[in-house]
């Protein structure tokens, strides 16, 4: 993405949007009809508040304290002591590109122009995420309840000039960086402090950001499937578009035709009338039927989070034109948190096929004629991949217990206020430790497929897949004797998570 690309506030945002702004830092600026609708939602509040009229978080306390009205002189500290009481995150630091991603999606609700809120607010989100101040938020506490609580109120705590902010690689009072970068602290009077808790932002902006992450992993898990594919000798019946059209998922017609163009020229293949008397493993054989659910799944969950992304996720909401409020619950996580274990549960599967393949091209009796454990020559001296099959299992057994879903494990909290609650934050803990494991898995398994094909001759290969081998040969050497791999799957993950990799391959594909 181009870094000088802006996002518009109060447009229809993608994940793509979203992506660019967490991890490549695009700028933000409030949309001029969403400035508009701010400034008419505040005013419709402050009109409410002078009123006296009864309002959940603005005249009154909050969940089990709703019937205790809260005095027009205590507005402030009320606002102050809700950001306060929740500020409690625990563990380790969320990446910056989370932080960035609640941020961002924050600021796009409060542009719908139903949260009421100071349009100072909004300004100062905008001007922190444009100048990198980012607030320091842990990963553990928040459960997708009246929204991320925990996690929106250590951004809020920020705003308020307190807690620790990162700038760059250091950490700095949050006073003191907003003072550095000319910004004034946010002054909540009315309800603002609720407002910038109440929501579903910081799993959303999170979902944004791992979805479009478990994309790139997937295109880059294609290549690897046609690789292996290649250098096994697979018969491409298996992609004939007449299979595919019996059949016809979008996802399993979209991956036949992108592994046949990748394959397309190759002389290792076998060809239709060989496969009646010698069938593939289902994992070269079902490489549609396997991978399209999985690229089905992952539009499924971009849907949901789009909706979220466009959405007024707080309580109440102000609407202005019509001179009223609605107290509800859209501020609750359970339809992204069920897209994320969606999303979780096809990664899971990525990773499952991977380590199959993986393990099929390393035996010796299975591989076609390559030597074990793709290491040439070693008369038992050299163990070549073993070792990062070892790691590859090892995270197949991880993510074979986080694939159970986390939207289903409700723990009431709240004073039972909060019954049933949907753990959106748990789910994208749990999602993006899956999608680590899976692209360490997919890295491993395109080391594995350069090797066999420098072993087979890349001469003989699709030309998608020759192209895939020259990027991953011009950042990793093949294995001529044993050596640790441990940085050559880090290199391969970074191919992968640019893009860089897949941009070459689709740059020659016919």
């Amino acid at each position: 993405m181009d870094t000088a690309r802006t996002v518009v506030l109060g447009t229809s945002l993608t994940i793509r949007d979203v992506d660019g702004v967490a991890r490549q830092m695009a700028t933000v600026q409030v949309g001029a009809d969403a400035a508009r609708r701010l400034e008419r939602s505040y005013s419709f509040l402050r009109q409410l508040a002078q009123a006296g009229t009864p309002v959940y978080g603005l005249t009154t306390g909050c969940g089990p304290l709703a019937a205790n009205g809260i005095p027009p002189e205590r507005r402030a500290e009320f606002q102050r002591n809700l950001i306060r009481s929740h500020a409690v995150s625990l563990g380790p630091p969320h990446p910056t590109a989370f932080v960035r991603a609640a941020m961002t999606v924050r600021a796009q609700v409060f542009a719908q122009g139903h949260s009421g809120v100071d349009p100072a607010t909004v300004d100062l989100l905008v001007g922190m995420l444009n100048a990198g101040v980012h607030p320091i938020v842990r990963e553990v506490g928040g459960v997708g309840a009246s929204g991320d609580l925990v996690e929106l109120a250590q951004i809020a705590l920020a705003l308020i000039a307190d807690g620790a902010v990162a700038v760059g690689s250091a950490t700095l009072a949050a006073r003191d960086a907003l003072d550095a970068a000319g910004m004034t602290p946010l002054a909540p009077r009315l309800r603002e402090g609720l407002a910038l808790m109440n929501g579903t932002s910081f799993h959303t902006g999170t979902a944004a950001v791992i979805l479009a992450r478990a994309q790139r992993i997937t295109a880059a898990a294609q290549l690897a499937a046609a690789m292996i594919l290649d250098v096994l000798h697979g018969n491409v019946e298996s992609l004939d578009p007449a299979l595919q059209a019996a059949r016809p998922h979008a996802g399993q017609r979209a991956v036949a035709e992108r592994v046949a163009r990748v394959v397309a020229g190759s002389r290792l293949l076998r060809h239709v009338g060989d496969s009646a008397d010698s069938q593939d493993a289902y994992t070269l054989r079902c490489i549609p039927q396997m991978l399209g659910p999985i690229t089905d799944a992952l539009h499924a969950a971009q849907a949901v989070v789009e909706i979220e992304l466009n959405s007024a996720i707080d309580n109440p909401l102000f609407l202005a034109d019509e001179r009223r409020v609605v107290h509800g619950g859209n501020f609750h996580g359970q339809p992204v948190a069920m897209a994320l274990d969606q999303l979780k549960t096809a990664m899971v599967e990525l990773g499952v096929v991977s380590e199959r393949r993986l393990a099929r091209v390393l035996d010796a009796t299975l591989n076609r004629g390559l030597p074990p454990f793709l290491i040439r020559n070693s008369a038992g001296l050299c163990s070549g991949f073993m070792g990062l099959q070892y790691c590859a299992t090892a995270m197949a057994a991880d993510n074979a217990v986080l694939a159970a879903p986390t939207s289903v494990r409700s723990i009431p909290t709240n004073a039972n206020n909060q019954d049933v609650v949907s753990m959106g934050m748990v789910a994208a803990r749990h999602a993006r430790q899956v999608i680590d494991n899976v692209e360490r898995m997919i890295a491993i398994e395109l080391l594995c497929a350069a090797q066999a094909l420098d072993l087979r001759g890349v001469a003989q290969a699709g030309t998608g897949t020759q192209a895939a081998h020259a990027v991953i040969r011009a950042h990793a050497a093949p294995l001529e004797e044993d050596r640790p791999l441990a940085d050559d799957v880090d290199t391969v993950c970074r191919l992968i998570d640019s893009g860089a990799l897949v941009e070459a391959v689709d740059g020659v594909l016919v």
